[in-house]
């Protein structure tokens, strides 16, 4: 069975799959929710950012909440927290490292599974971060991911957004700045099990320049390589996933630029790139005249599925299908009207 998670405009949005089809039932009303992470060690035990409310954490699957994150000393310093994410392998007394993002970029991690934190203050000295600026908002800007790597416990990339992308090899003692190459607005950056040291890059680059939509790095971020042909259509790439059991099976949202991805009124697709063949577009069977830009997961139990969620519901795409089917789960109008911004899929 299924539970989906869902990042709404005011509310985190539960949907369970039953024998009798799925139920439905809202959490975290009057917030909004902006990530979700779960804890590898026990997937009961979830975390969700906000746009204004702070940071919340579950230790039952969902039901209840509690704010963390809020103490004066060894707290977090700001209520918009944008990114979150939990360490696969670097853990402290027998706890996975929690780490979260902030807007203004503020990057701190906790020990004790969000008790305390203590900030990453190294980020605030490069060089790049005089060009660090969110377009909608140029005095501003955020961590849009934190991404733990597989290969190494002690190493972390960065998405600052939008500006540049970091890295640090020994947990925040020293930071590695942008490199001349690497993408300066990645919207979604992902790592794999079953590929150590290999990163995943979805990019808005490609609106300005020409082929830098999408790209991979075999060195966890050392060096790039952009392969976006097929996406010359919709260049400006947002959400991504990759297959669990295949790490060059990859799918992406796209749109034509940023005012399309982040509107209700303009098309958005989903492409897909397997091995070095070039991204196919794989949109058949979605809302074709207007959505919101889909979000992406894969399914935990059986590698190939994939789901896509935006204002008008959740569809699946299975295995060797060309078209995608969407699910029964109780819709209510007002999320037609609505952004997702955050989506997870677990099994129960």
């Amino acid at each position: 069975m299924k539970e989906f998670f869902l990042g709404m405009d005011e509310e985190l949005l539960i949907a369970k799959e039953t024998p009798n089809g799925y139920t439905t039932f809202s959490r975290l009303t009057g917030l909004q929710p902006t990530r979700l992470a779960f804890d590898p060690q026990n997937e009961s035990v979830i975390y969700c950012g906000t746009s204004n409310n702070g940071l919340w954490k579950s230790e039952d699957g969902g039901d209840n909440w509690a704010k963390i994150g809020q103490k004066e000393q060894l707290g977090i310093r700001s209520e918009r927290v944008t990114s979150v994410a939990v360490s696969p392998s670097k853990k402290t007394s027998e706890n996975n490292i929690v780490y979260a993002g902030t807007e203004p970029s503020m990057l701190y991690y906790s020990n004790d599974k969000g008790a305390t934190w203590y900030e990453f203050t190294g980020i605030q000295t490069l060089p790049s971060k005089r060009n660090w600026s969110f377009p909608p908002r140029p005095y501003t800007h955020y961590v849009r991911w934190i991404t733990p790597s597989y290969l190494n416990e002690e190493h972390l990339s960065i998405s600052i957004e939008a500006g540049a992308f970091i890295r640090t090899k020994d947990h925040g003692t020293t930071w590695i700045d942008r490199t001349k190459n690497s993408p300066i607005d990645i919207h979604t950056l992902l790592a794999h099990p079953k590929s150590p040291g290999k990163l995943y890059a979805a990019c808005g680059d490609g609106v300005h320049k020409k082929g830098h939509s999408y790209a991979e790095s075999d060195d966890e971020g050392q060096s790039w390589q952009y392969m976006s042909a097929g996406l010359e259509n919709h260049p400006y790439a947002y959400n991504m996933v990759v297959n669990p059991n295949n790490p060059y099976d990859r799918i992406i949202s796209a749109a034509k630029n940023a005012a399309h991805a982040h509107s209700l009124s303009e098309y958005s697709a989903i492409y897909r790139k397997q091995g070095n063949h070039p991204w196919a577009d794989i949109t058949a069977g979605l809302p074709e005249n207007s959505s919101s830009i889909h979000n992406l997961a894969a399914d935990p139990t059986s590698p190939g599925v994939f789901y896509a969620m935006n204002n008008y519901g959740i569809y699946r795409l299975e295995k060797k299908a060309t078209k995608w089917e969407k699910l029964g789960i109780s819709w209510k109008d007002k999320y037609l009207n609505q952004r997702p911004s955050c989506f997870i899929v677990k099994e129960v």
